[in-house]
């Protein structure tokens, strides 16, 4: 027994001194090499983001004196009206300078150039083209059109687009058929800004144009604060839909008449978004001579939205005729959202009309007066 106590009492002794040792070796490995090297790798990290940071600050610096020094030149060639040979003298000089040396040197002049040429109106656009030439930048731009990936041709489309380079038109036209549809949308508003005031680019255009295409198109021709498309009547004919809904907005934005027999003729397209887009111009322009042509087609017209929107264009330019039909409708319809516009309708145009209305059906009478009620009040619950 004793000694079988004095063996574990050994190995007691013994764990003690191994746990011992093992907690010393780990506390000098800490203290000797684990701490000492997070330490170093903290401070090369602290120093590697001090002098990133002062490398980046030297660097901002010196691309700030650079955006100066190209702002000073550009601004001196563009307003003193210098002779074309001084001009191309005064290039050639700076392109031998330290600035131009580099290489985002040539990308300031551009975007310095198109921030001119969109900013500052009556600048010498013929002036603006040399310049833009002469540094090179016309076939950097080639560079980027030539380019395999979409976003660099759309690059190149918004130089020219942006310097109203014309000329390049033949460039950017066969890209009107990419199947990219980015490519093909940025291919299609590039001509459109590149064009004429007669805008020939759509007169044959069988492509679907996005709806924000549509805002950028309908923008472009405004800013070129030019009389309304000579084309428009022809662009109201196509069978292409999306140009008879530009066609459409143009007029709108216009503040064009639109005929009653141009409006008759719409209102049998077979897309809905034309027959929404003529209803809308008939609000918008208070065409007030097209309440017997919307009357006459509300029966007619088989999209849901579009009879809502008929009936919100009668309140608006609706006479008497108009209230009239309304009425008739109010005892014919079931569906409770025709309903609802139907007696905004008419509350529009005889806001007296609910003050008297009294049907058999207390149902009726109590559903019509809560719709009166919240036309009158739309936040209303």
């Amino acid at each position: 027994m004793q000694i079988a106590h004095l063996f574990y009492s050994l190995k007691d002794v013994i764990g003690y001194v191994d746990r011992t040792f093992t907690a010393h070796f780990f506390y000098m490995f800490l203290k000797y090499i684990a701490i000492p090297f997070l330490v170093i790798v903290l401070l090369y990290f602290i120093s590697l983001l001090i002098l990133s940071r002062f490398y980046l600050d030297k660097l901002s610096d010196k691309k700030s004196g650079m955006e100066e020094t190209i702002n000073n030149f550009l601004t001196d060639l563009i307003f003193s009206n210098y002779p074309f040979e001084e001009t191309k003298e005064k290039i050639d000089e700076f392109k031998n300078s330290e600035v131009f040396q580099q290489k985002w040197c040539k990308y300031l002049i551009l975007n310095k150039l198109i921030h001119i040429k969109q900013n500052i109106k009556e600048v010498n656009q013929n002036l603006v083209l040399i310049i833009y030439k002469q540094f090179g930048l016309n076939e950097y731009s080639r560079r980027l059109i030539n380019r395999s990936k979409w976003y660099y041709k759309s690059l190149g489309f918004y130089h020219y687009q942006s310097l109203d380079y014309k000329i390049k038109k033949s460039q950017i036209k066969p890209y009107l058929n990419s199947k990219n549809k980015y490519l093909k949308s940025n291919a299609l508003i590039a001509l459109i800004a590149l064009s004429d005031e007669k805008f020939d680019i759509l007169n044959n255009y069988t492509k679907k144009i996005p709806s924000a295409d549509e805002m950028k198109i309908l923008d472009l021709i405004y800013q070129k604060k030019s009389v309304i498309p000579e084309t428009i009547n022809n662009w109201l004919d196509s069978s292409n839909s999306s140009i008879v809904v530009l066609a459409i907005k143009v007029i709108v934005r216009y503040r064009e008449p639109l005929s009653t027999s141009k409006i008759s003729y719409l209102l049998l397209h077979p897309d809905k978004i034309v027959r929404k887009e003529t209803i809308l111009a008939i609000r918008e322009l208070l065409i007030v001579d097209a309440n017997d042509i919307l009357i006459t087609h509300y029966k007619k017209e088989p999209d849901f939205r579009n009879k809502i929107s008929i009936l919100k264009t009668l309140g608006v330019i609706g006479d008497t005729k108009a209230k009239d039909f309304a009425i008739k409708l109010l005892s014919e319809e079931k569906n409770i959202d025709l309903k609802f516009h139907i007696v905004s309708c008419i509350n529009k145009i005889d806001t007296t009309y609910f003050n008297y209305f009294n049907s058999q059906d207390e149902i009726e009478n109590d559903m019509i007066g809560k719709m009166v009620l919240h036309v009158n009040n739309p936040y209303l619950n």
